[in-house]
């Protein structure tokens, strides 16, 4: 890795410069986890890869088409940007938007091809005055709220999106959706709710003539963890990118992490015993101790609340982030370790969870979802495969 990149533009040398800081994404542990996912389902059941928002901050379009040559149905996104990206780069699969949809966007979305969830009545009756406009045929996903209190119909609302669909032949019901609120604990009392409610609100659906292709619910840990969730389509998102919604050991496979995150050390010095480090100071040396100034912080996405709390990998070893995060620098203590400016240092991730992303997660009191995307963001990466 280098810290300048050298580009030709036209006439003359332009430098851009890098901070020593990247992220690698494993394209082969990508398709590692998609194929240990698959084997805890029945055949016949399609898989539908949740990538959206930069595929939990991995990057949008390396991940789908890693993805594409697996052999899924489709994918799970949220907004029409990534959409649009997707058909752009040339990949013809199934999207479903999950997370509903903007009137605006109704033009486009029948342009693309795109299969929208219809998360409220009001969606319903935007998605059908539109097709009566344009006499186009609308496939979508009903998504059902079967208790978590967020996107879908209620129950007792079945029959007045049935009778909507009947009035409008040209909507076609492709498929029944919900989402968990818990996924990741099967016997905890909300979960069986749901669980009960769904397929209750599925045979209300199938008495009335109504034949949809797909039935989905779960989730990752559902995937993993609940055969009773699969029905014919499953979501895992988070699972695909290498790390765990709760405690790994519950579960049945192994994950590889998709993402590490590197940097290089920027200098070591040392500091006396009763010396403050960094803003405040927040922290003060206990004793002599050595320390490593690495050129990350928060600007890059490295949670402010891992001041004091984080740790990373270095020479074999673990070493605690000391002080505050700042906005381009954190601060590890390397004492008794043999470390030298242009050092390797592991943030997060790497093929042996040398930094899990579900402990420093936990360490900055947040979940894996938002330090990879918040890492991911904008940051340089190297894909590997």
């Amino acid at each position: 890795m280098h810290k300048y990149e050298v580009k030709q533009v036209k006439n003359f040398r332009r430098f851009i410069i890098r901070w020593s800081f990247w992220l690698e994404i494993n394209l082969s542990a990508l398709r590692a986890n998609l194929k240990k996912l698959k084997s805890l389902v029945k055949p016949g059941v399609n898989f539908l890869p949740v990538i959206k928002s930069e595929a939990y901050g991995h990057g949008l379009l390396p991940v789908a088409r890693t993805l594409a040559s697996e052999g899924i149905y489709g994918f799970g996104l949220s907004d029409l940007e990534e959409a649009l990206r997707i058909r752009e780069a040339g990949l013809a699969l199934p999207i479903i938007l999950l997370s509903g949809f903007e009137a605006p966007w109704l033009p486009e979305i029948i342009r693309l091809k795109i299969i929208p969830a219809v998360i409220d009545l009001h969606q319903l009756n935007l998605l059908a005055s539109f097709s009566r406009k344009t006499q186009k045929k609308v496939p979508f996903h009903l998504m059902i709220d079967t208790g978590m209190g967020r996107c879908g119909i209620l129950p007792e609302e079945i029959d007045k999106a049935l009778a909507i669909i009947e009035e409008n032949p040209q909507l076609r019901l492709e498929g029944i959706m919900s989402h968990l609120a818990c996924g990741e604990k099967p016997d905890k009392e909300i979960t069986l709710e749901q669980k009960k409610t769904f397929a209750e609100c599925i045979k209300r659906i199938k008495r009335t003539g109504a034949n949809p292709r797909f039935f989905h619910l779960a989730n990752s840990a559902a995937l993993m963890l609940d055969k009773d969730t699969h029905y014919n389509l499953v979501r895992p998102g988070l699972a695909l990118y290498g790390a765990y919604p709760c405690d790994p050991q519950i579960f049945p496979v192994k994950l590889e992490p998709v993402m590490t995150v590197k940097a290089q050390v920027l200098s070591v010095k040392k500091i006396k015993a009763g010396k403050g480090i960094g803003y405040g100071p927040i922290f003060i040396a206990p004793q002599d101790m050595k320390i490593a100034l690495v050129p990350v912080g928060y600007a890059e996405g490295y949670l402010r609340s891992l001041s004091n709390r984080g740790f990373a990998w270095i020479k074999g070893k673990r070493v605690p982030l000391v002080g505050a995060v700042s906005m381009r620098l954190i601060i590890f203590d390397v004492t008794g370790i043999d470390v030298s400016p242009g050092d390797e240092i592991i943030l997060l991730g790497e093929a042996n969870k040398a930094v899990p992303a579900e402990e420093l997660a936990s360490r900055a009191g947040t979940i894996p979802y938002e330090l990879f995307c918040l890492l991911g963001r904008g940051n340089f990466k190297i894909y590997l495969d």
